[in-house]
């Protein structure tokens, strides 16, 4: 083979390698939860219409049980519903316009699971620890959904956690084995 053909050869499989093998995912990376692409304006407000007011008045039935008629036109009803969301939290401007922030946060909200962002171990009981549980129920874990991390939920979770290779199998229910089991979930 000729000088030139073997460097050809060499950069030609390069370029494949590189640009073929995908990148490793990280399970400490946020997920994206987006519902749809905004515009590139970054809103959605009264007056736009399409498939992507279609989705937000879907998301906005299921969130905040805004009754909306689903029919793309982002009229002073899906105005009020938006106001009605961002009023759900405290980090959200009331402005019944469909920004980033509020596209972010629905999107979370429809596309999560919903679990709480605290750390939950053996010993941790109420609400997050039922959430989690039920979340490891839909992976079919057959837990108690009672609210009280002990020995059979400490369990599931080593057990969910070995099945990722970046994952420390000791039982506690971190940011990184949330955001990985959010993932399977949503996958």
């Amino acid at each position: 083979m000729k000088k030139w053909q073997a460097m050809t050869a060499s950069i030609l499989t390069a370029s494949v390698l590189f640009m073929g093998v995908p990148s490793e995912t990280s399970a400490q990376e946020n997920l994206n939860y987006s519902i749809f692409e905004l515009p590139k304006s970054g809103y959605l407000n009264q007056g736009a219409r399409g498939e992507n007011v279609k989705i937000l008045q879907r998301s906005l039935n299921k969130v905040v049980s805004a009754g909306l008629a689903v029919d793309g036109v982002y009229g002073a009803k899906t105005k009020n519903a938006v106001l009605k969301f961002q009023k759900t939290s405290k980090s959200l401007k009331d402005t019944g316009i469909y920004d980033r922030s509020t596209h972010k946060a629905l999107s979370e909200k429809i596309n999560s699971f919903g679990f709480s962002s605290a750390v939950l171990k053996e010993g941790s009981r109420g609400e997050a620890v039922r959430t989690l549980q039920k979340g490891l129920n839909n992976l079919g874990y057959g837990l108690k959904v009672d609210g009280s991390f002990g020995p059979k939920t400490k369990a599931a979770v080593i057990k969910f956690q070995k099945r990722f290779p970046e994952l420390t199998p000791n039982g506690i229910f971190d940011a990184k084995t949330k955001n990985l089991l959010d993932k399977v979930l949503h996958d």
